[in-house]
């Protein structure tokens, strides 16, 4: 059999065995996700399938790769022993070209040989170093050109032809988005805002209420919710110094009140957190925590479903946060 063809077959067969290990590895990854479906009624989800044809793509892709450039070294051999037959026939030394990679970089950095810098000397000799007239490299001199390119479609887009918009017209514009799509939400009942919150009574939810005041309120209101000196006021009574409305108790929940130091929880909570929050909190009225801060704020009674506000004597710095209903079940 020709050497040449026996390499060529040697080269395929590396190659082969080299795909199946990659292919084991795919199909491994591409299962994964297969069994993790098995037990659903869809079994090809539209993300699966397309994990699924993803690792195909690859795959093809790879062993495509690898024949091209198998191939390539091939008829590469072959003109090189074809080179190499001339030279001799024609009783001079063969010179192997350049490969494809060096030629490639050659061309990109426009670098002069060694043996031909002679070709790019200038007059000019200081202290034994000989200076030499290189050009700048093409990718630098691309990078440059292609600079000024986008700077220029860049400006003219952004500042003059108005095709893309500015930062602060992005901003606005996500804005105007976030807000359409949360009164969406807020319609179909998926979001819970100030306009939207109940008082829900149910202790399952109370109890998940529980959990998210002792883990997020408790260092500054107590666990018994009495309050804490210099810190956060008394919940158990019915003084409150930024309303005391179910939907004022879940704001000031959500957006805080930085001034007071009452942290925003509106990025770390849930609005179902956050609703359930406002209801343990709200049912704590009447529960006369010992030792409990004295009152701050606004007297805030409840008549029915709705909160009437009295002006109180006292007057206290916090952020007091809630009060609680004569007849809970009835608040929203």
């Amino acid at each position: 059999m020709n050497p040449i063809v026996n390499l060529f077959l040697i080269k395929i067969e590396v190659i082969m065995k080299n795909i199946k290990i990659i292919s084991s590895l795919l199909l491994l990854l591409v299962g994964l996700p297969l069994a993790s479906q098995a037990q659903t009624t869809e079994f090809f989800t539209p993300e699966v399938t397309l994990y699924v044809l993803s690792g195909m793509v690859v795959l093809v892709a790879m062993i495509v790769l690898g024949v091209a450039y198998t191939v390539y070294t091939m008829l590469g051999t072959l003109m090189e022993n074809e080179e190499k037959k001339k030279a001799e026939a024609e009783g001079r030394e063969y010179v192997p070209s350049p490969s494809m990679f060096t030629q490639m970089i050659r061309n990109w950095t426009n670098a002069v040989p060694l043996e031909e810098e002679k070709s790019i000397e200038l007059d000019h000799e200081y202290d034994g170093i000989r200076e030499l007239d290189n050009h700048l490299p093409p990718w630098w001199l691309a990078l440059f050109y292609g600079s000024i390119v986008f700077g220029a479609v860049y400006l003219f887009g952004y500042h003059v032809a108005d095709w893309w918009p500015l930062q602060e017209e992005e901003y606005q514009i996500a804005e105007a988005k976030a807000a359409e799509a949360l009164a969406v939400n807020v319609a179909q009942g998926n979001v819970i805002d100030e306009n939207s919150v109940e008082y829900n009574s149910d202790p399952t939810f109370l109890e998940q209420g529980k959990k998210v005041y002792d883990a997020s309120c408790s260092a500054c209101h107590r666990i018994d919710a009495g309050g804490v000196n210099g810190l956060g006021p008394n919940l158990a009574d019915a003084y409150w110094i930024h309303g005391g409305t179910i939907g004022e108790i879940f704001k000031t929940i959500t957006y805080g009140v930085p001034a007071n130091g009452m942290a925003a929880w509106e990025k770390s909570l849930t609005s179902e957190q956050r609703s359930q929050v406002t209801s343990y909190i709200y049912s704590l009225y009447g529960s006369n925590p010992p030792d409990a801060r004295e009152a701050q704020g606004t007297l805030v009674e409840r008549a029915g479903a709705d909160a009437v506000q009295i002006e109180a004597d006292s007057v206290g710095g916090g952020d007091s946060l809630l009060s609680q209903p004569a007849d809970s079940s009835s608040i929203q």
